[in-house]
């Protein structure tokens, strides 16, 4: 069996399934690319890794695809509740981004306000997640798998969701380090991801995580995700214990969110220039009809630069370095 080509052979329903493997472990297909995986045993944590939100990115999946594969074999020991979700299999199956508008900014009910297949996706991952969660009250940790379109000149970071007046915390962060993450970026406003939706509804300890650049399914050197694959076998498996020894990951606030206004929106950035580039202060990252952002310090960055978007959505985030 395989999670991954079920998945993109029925890319928008599939008819709910379950499996009991030899060790107890229990394999239960809800919906089309959502999976959830039951141990013998109640377990510490209740863990939910996506992937697949945007359907070009192709890492998180196959990750998950071999994360599914170890566990069905026996391979991978299941101590912990698992909801496994490959997030846009039709844009997944068509190697884009996504087919009618962008799912990673429909969550927290803004589906509502839309029709498309997107829409429609995001409140049944809503209504699956849901459901996982309040079936026990373990602590909820969510894990959502990105890879990026452009370079970077920190290749794998994490963005934390905003936390109103919750804290950030350490321990989350050193496990992410743990997996060979080199940054984290601390979110200023609260935004239409998934992972925002999990932490603001469901108090989850979330993150949108992005491991590397865009690549075709087969192209994707695993090897170059080995921490962060080991990482979420020691969670699945119960073999890691949170701690808050942070050691040198860095530690990135948004300091601007450019939101496109105008068709007149330029950003000031070269077309190979990567996320964190770092400019002096008074440099011109963007600008539109009666907006500009010049960089207020020496070492602000850029992140998820990108201008062909409808408008009123964020075009580009400006961070710099800070501390916890």
């Amino acid at each position: 069996m395989s999670f991954l080509k079920t998945t993109l052979a029925n890319p928008v329903s599939a008819e709910p399934s379950s499996l009991q493997l030899e060790n107890g472990v229990k394999l239960e297909l809800l919906e089309t690319g959502i999976l959830r995986v039951s141990p013998a045993q109640q377990g510490d944590y209740r863990i939910v890794i996506s992937c697949g939100i945007h359907g070009n990115e192709t890492a998180p999946i196959e990750m998950v695809e071999q994360l599914f594969s170890e566990i069905n074999s026996g391979q991978l020991t299941v101590t912990n509740e698992l909801l496994l979700i490959i997030g846009n299999p039709p844009a997944a199956n068509q190697a884009v981004r996504f087919v009618d508008e962008n799912l990673n900014r429909l969550f927290s009910g803004k589906h509502q306000s839309s029709s498309t297949q997107e829409a429609k996706r995001a409140k049944l991952i809503e209504d699956h997640v849901t459901e996982f969660y309040q079936q026990g009250d373990e602590p909820r940790l969510h894990y959502d798998l990105h890879t990026a379109i452009r370079g970077s000149e920190l290749e794998k970071f994490a963005v934390y969701p905003y936390l109103h007046d919750r804290d950030w915390s350490t321990t989350q962060i050193a496990f992410l380090e743990r997996c060979g993450l080199e940054a984290i970026l601390l979110s200023s406003k609260p935004s239409g991801t998934f992972s925002y939706y999990t932490s603001t509804q469901f108090a989850a300890d979330s993150f949108t995580v992005e491991l590397g650049r865009v690549r075709k399914f087969g192209d994707n050197d695993m090897n170059n995700f080995a921490d962060a694959m080991q990482g979420l076998r020691e969670l699945i498996s119960g073999q890691y214990h949170f701690s808050g020894d942070i050691k040198s990951i860095q530690v990135f606030s948004v300091v601007e969110e450019v939101i496109k206004q105008s068709e007149a929106l330029k950003l000031h950035i070269a077309v190979d220039a990567k996320n964190f580039t770092a400019f002096p202060k008074g440099s011109l990252l963007a600008s539109d009809e009666g907006y500009e952002y010049r960089t207020q310090q020496d070492g602000e960055r850029f992140v998820f630069p990108i201008s062909n978007i409808p408008i009123g959505q964020r075009a580009m985030l400006v961070v710099a370095p800070t501390i916890l």
